[in-house]
């Protein structure tokens, strides 16, 4: 029998985004979102004349279906292979306990995990779980996960190295990525059912592999470098305007660009919007990540040019120049206060956010922030939230904690599961969540510090209320401020 005759007679996969836990009511972060990487490989998988089917467990458990009837599905799919992403910290229990069903339901059916969190612990959860993980994919899975379908398609099992592969027999070969990222097809939301409670909000993918900056806490470097990609590598405007009409046309308008497009800083944001409007596709809302000195005015005009809406989420973390110093992270106030006035200026909507339990944080570097967030309100920045910092393995500071002050608290796979048990309440009002403590930092102390920096805000939002009420411009604050309130009443 040939490959193309077996994948005829069944070559459909099932991609499943689980849930935090399906006992888990209030999970600690949004699990509502759609994993792009799950949508990526379904593309992928697709081109390559495979039948792809996607199940949101926890957007089917909130429109009232139970575990029974994710079974049930699961069953009448009756698919070739199963993958389940893992894309972060707080799906660790729910990707295990989808694991489990599925080999009860299925047992000759393989079943794969990816996705960031899953490669971080990628040899941890193969070795754990053999019983109902066949194996982890390690990196970013186009290669390896068309291998295992194409295999399983012609002999119903896996007989050859795939790359990137973790089994509990450990990693067969390095992973492999696909070069020239145009290649990727564009991804669709609707493979993934349930709709989304946003239907027409949807996350672009524009960037794959290492971010430059070496920021001490963060895991987008390890991520990069995991993935087995050399740099940082970039869709081309072209390719980005084509995911954008693409969504566009199942309706989705609003889009979100969460990865490192930022780094291409005034030149690739230029490049698309000028894209955009040539080709004229007008999105209702564009929200980027940035970091603080990623954009000048010239930049955030050409974002506003391109969409009804624009608005930018800077990652601005600590207002101190001590913690910036210790955790290598480039700082200038100045230029953090002139960075919003010009998206202001160009009518971007300016969002902040905010991190605690950062090494090197004090009394004094907590004030520093304080007055940060001030500064920047005073000139139209909104600040969104405040996060404590989350560390995770390979970064420089789990790597070495001593030289950082840092005592880490979690360091296993099992550890970073409490996320999936923890409550919203439990994450943001107490210390369960806290992944480490500093030198003069408790585990209390940093979720106090979190408390602390939401209540300054709250009390000075009057000056970013009284700041939109002659600029022209009206960001939905009073939503910034529903948040802002209940995460300490």
């Amino acid at each position: 029998m040939s490959l193309v005759e077996a994948m005829v007679q069944n070559d459909r996969v099932l991609f499943i985004q689980p849930p935090t836990s399906f006992n888990q009511t209030s999970p600690c972060l949004d699990d509502k979102q759609f994993g792009l990487g799950l949508l990526a490989n379904a593309a992928w998988l697709e081109a390559h004349g495979f039948e792809v089917h996607g199940l949101h467990v926890p957007l089917a458990l909130h429109y009232g279906f139970e575990e029974e009837d994710v079974k049930a599905f699961i069953l009448k799919e009756d698919p070739i292979v199963i993958a389940i992403g893992l894309n972060w910290v707080h799906f660790s229990s729910g990707a295990l306990e989808v694991a489990r069903l599925v080999k009860a339901a299925l047992p000759r059916v393989p079943v794969y995990i990816g996705g960031q969190h899953a490669t971080m612990f990628a040899e941890e959860i193969a070795s754990a779980n053999a019983p109902y993980v066949d194996g982890v994919i390690k990196g970013e899975a186009e290669h390896a996960l068309l291998s295992i379908c194409q295999q399983v398609a012609l002999s119903g099992k896996v007989t050859e190295d795939v790359p990137g592969l973790v089994t509990n027999r450990g990693e067969s070969v390095a992973p492999h990525v696909l070069e020239e990222m145009d290649d990727l097809p564009v991804y669709r939301y609707s493979v993934l059912k349930p709709r989304s409670l946003r239907p027409d909000a949807g996350a672009i993918s524009t960037t794959r592999g290492a971010c430059p900056f070496k920021c001490a806490w963060c895991v987008e470097p390890v991520i990069g470098r995991l993935q087995g990609r050399r740099k940082l590598m970039f869709h081309s405007a072209r390719r980005i305007a084509d995911q954008v009409a693409a969504l566009m046309s199942e309706g989705i308008t609003r889009f979100t660009i969460q990865d490192n497009f930022f780094v291409g800083g005034n030149v690739k944001l230029i490049e698309l919007s000028e894209e955009l409007v040539r080709r004229d596709i007008r999105p209702a809302h564009l929200n980027i990540f940035a970091h603080p000195e990623s954009y000048g005015y010239e930049g955030y005009a050409a974002l506003a040019a391109c969409c009804e809406l624009a608005s930018v989420d800077f990652g601005v973390e600590t207002g101190s120049y001590d913690v910036a110093r210790i955790n290598n992270r480039h700082l200038d106030r100045e230029e953090v206060v002139l960075s919003i006035s010009e998206a202001v200026q160009a009518k971007v909507e300016p969002f902040t956010w905010w991190m605690v339990g950062l090494p090197g944080e004090s009394e004094a570097a907590l004030r520093d922030t304080e007055q940060l967030i001030l500064e920047t309100m005073k000139v139209g920045g909104i600040p969104r939230w405040v996060s404590p910092m989350i560390l995770f393995p390979h970064t420089p500071i789990h790597e070495d904690p001593t030289r950082f002050g840092v005592e880490p608290r979690f360091k296993d796979f099992e550890d970073y599961s409490k996320f999936s048990r923890a409550t919203l309440a439990e994450a943001v009002l107490f210390s369960d969540t806290i992944t480490h403590r500093s030198t003069g930092s408790s585990y209390e102390d940093i979720c106090n510090a979190s408390q602390r920096l939401r209540k300054f805000i709250a009390q000075n939002l009057q000056f970013v209320e009284e700041f939109y009420e002659t600029c022209g411009m009206q960001p939905d604050l009073k939503s910034v401020k529903g948040r802002i309130l209940q995460s300490f009443f």
